[in-house]
């Protein structure tokens, strides 16, 4: 029997880890008593997105140990559910005013309004209880997950708060990268940092990774907002918003995403064949931009 291509053994990784997230989110949900908010938080997390933050803790604690996906397994569906309950509030009506989610009907449209007040907070919880009782890492692991996570729900609100704001008024570049960075980057930072902790890493190898994802925070908003750009005849989709598609035109967007991407790559190259995982999934969700 021939040696597979590297084509064919590219992404068999991440398709596998894709699955070991969906099981430990469908364990978690399980678990719990099936009552509105639950159901409400199922349909919100599950079927769709690419699990990029999942699957970036995973890869990034790969760099440490050997048993990376069973130890950091917790911390990809906690980011997943915590990712998802942003993704509910940004929907909603006082927010976005969005229709449809990875490719279905938002979930404020599908559950009465009292189950979807509630499933933000119901995700959170859920997220920390399964981050706290990983019997795989030590107590000062999982306490320094816990603060990154606690970290990134404060820059995730920060950021959707900027974000708002800008609205039609003049904006930097200064400040869209902070929104950004915000916004996208703490789930990243969240994922890269937890991930690695978890595993051991130290804690300059941690800042070096929460650099890593505050870059690749800004770059993913950036390819998605040239994804989102307007195209002849349609509507843009986010018209009347700073984006940087909006601010820089998208030739210069796309050399601020290259940019912001090679030096993601660069601290990368700083843990050498450790990151091997890392540059798969990065290489995922820069072709095409992710979701």
């Amino acid at each position: 029997m021939g040696m597979e291509s590297s084509a064919e053994q590219k992404g068999k990784w991440s398709v596998k880890m894709r699955a070991r997230i969906e099981q430990a989110l469908e364990e978690a949900f399980a678990s719990r008593a099936q009552t509105e908010v639950v159901r409400a938080a199922r349909y919100a997390v599950q079927g769709g997105g690419h699990r990029w933050r999942g699957l970036m803790a995973v890869a990034a604690g790969s760099i440490f140990r050997a048993d990376a996906e069973a130890r950091a397994l917790p911390l990809a569906a906690a980011l997943e559910m915590m990712h998802a309950a942003s993704l509910v509030l940004d929907d909603l009506p006082s927010m976005d005013n969005a229709l449809t989610r990875r490719g279905k009907a938002c979930v404020h449209l599908v559950f009465p309004d009292w189950a979807v007040d509630m499933l933000p907070a119901f995700l959170v919880n859920l997220a920390y209880h399964g981050v706290a009782d990983n019997p795989l890492a030590t107590e000062e692991c999982r306490i320094r997950a816990l603060r990154l996570l606690g970290e990134m729900g404060e820059g995730l609100a920060r950021g959707q708060e900027l974000d708002l704001a800008m609205g039609q008024a003049p904006v930097s570049e200064a400040a869209l990268m902070e929104c950004y960075a915000l916004k996208s980057g703490s789930l990243f930072v969240a994922a890269l940092a937890g991930g690695a902790l978890l595993c051991g890493a130290g804690e300059a190898e941690a800042a070096a990774l929460r650099e890593a994802g505050v870059k690749l925070g800004q770059a993913y908003q950036i390819l998605d907002d040239i994804a989102d750009g307007p195209e002849e005849d349609s509507e843009y989709k986010e018209a009347g918003r700073a984006t940087a598609y909006s601010l820089f035109g998208p030739r210069e967007a796309r050399a601020q995403a290259a940019e912001k991407l090679a030096a993601v790559a660069g601290i990368l190259d700083r843990f050498g064949g450790g990151a091997g995982r890392l540059r798969e999934v990065l290489a995922e969700i820069q072709a095409p931009a992710g979701g």
